[in-house]
């Protein structure tokens, strides 16, 4: 499937601030997000329709739209809307949402679902108000997160949409008796729950993780990998309009265009993109100053592994022009 001729997934962000501050997050050190230049803001809806009306362009449908990366979607007051433009353009299989829950009201509920949304991964953070508080730093009752999430679930099925609801949550340390509550209380109004591990990208976060490392889901960290995949398959829209490559780059190091100068198949197809990926090859992630220390990369399954092609796609990526055509042929998890 390498080269692809179109991106598999795209990761875009509506609003990259949140209303929570989760210890184990990066948008935590405001600090260090100043110095990398990021500011709070909400994507415009022009530049949404833009970066939608782009897709056109590509020989085949984006797999998965992801709204929601670095942070709350929902603090874009047009968020429905985007769901409802990405779903008509039908050059997407699958828009998909990520929320902690605590501003999907009734109102957006019904907004969203009417809008044909595909999935919902909800962040839950904490089992009751007072781990909300240590958790979040935020004043948050935990009943109100449950009621957002039943009164989404209900009004998906007023609309007639079968949105797949994921609910999860980090494994921060939860007692046995809140892993219970966790799925007795969301498998009734969810499709899914699941208990994910909890990864070391904020200091606080490795103090608690500390060597027993076991990747998100426990069964796909990969710590010799030597290639990153996720510029070889997916594209992360900040909110500015700015292009990277990983979902995970909060300081906003991997920039490779903005489609707010450019057209997307323009950034995906350019020079920018193909000299990061031809540096990963050559030198591993580890060599590259915008990846070198990150954590993420341990926890892609090890399906995706593509040290062992290193040679051929080198040998690809140095012909004048990308030619893969084929269909995604992997429904995203």
């Amino acid at each position: 499937m390498l080269p692809m001729a179109t991106p598999m997934k795209i990761h875009v962000d509506p609003a990259s601030g949140c209303n929570f501050r989760c210890f184990f997050c990066p948008q935590t050190d405001p600090a260090a997000l100043r110095e990398a230049g990021v500011q709070f803001r909400s994507m415009g809806l022009p530049l949404f329709k833009k970066l939608i009306d782009d897709l056109a362009a590509f020989p085949s449908r984006v797999d998965e739209l992801v709204l929601g990366n670095y942070g709350e979607p929902l603090l874009n007051k047009n968020i429905a809307e985007m769901v409802a433009y990405a779903k008509r353009s039908g050059r997407v299989r699958e828009v998909s949402l990520i929320t902690n829950a605590s501003m999907l009201d009734a109102r957006t509920a019904d907004k969203l679902a009417a809008a044909g949304l595909d999935k919902m991964r909800v962040s839950i953070e904490a089992m009751s108000d007072e781990t909300y508080l240590k958790t979040t730093k935020t004043p948050q009752k935990f009943a109100e997160i449950v009621e957002n999430i039943r009164n989404f679930r209900d009004a998906a099925r007023r609309h007639g949409s079968k949105t797949f609801i994921y609910a999860k949550i980090i494994d921060t340390g939860l007692p046995d008796a809140d892993k219970r509550k966790f799925f007795e209380t969301f498998l009734p109004i969810s499709s899914a729950a699941s208990i994910e591990n909890l990864m070391a990208v904020t200091p606080e976060s490795a103090e608690v993780v500390g060597d027993d490392a076991k990747g998100m889901t426990g069964v796909s960290l990969s710590v010799e990998r030597k290639v990153c995949p996720s510029p070889f398959y997916s594209l992360s829209i900040h909110a500015n309009g700015d292009a990277g490559v990983c979902c995970s780059d909060w300081h906003h190091k991997t920039v490779v265009g903005s489609i707010a100068r450019q057209s997307l198949k323009d950034i995906w197809d350019g020079d920018d993109l193909r000299d990061f990926r031809m540096a990963h090859l050559e030198k591993s992630w580890r060599g590259v100053d915008a990846c070198s220390g990150c954590e993420i990369v341990k926890h892609y399954p090890v399906y995706e592994d593509l040290d062992a092609k290193t040679d051929e796609l080198k040998r690809l990526l140095a012909q004048p022009k990308m030619l893969g055509s084929a269909e995604p042929a992997l429904a995203s998890a």
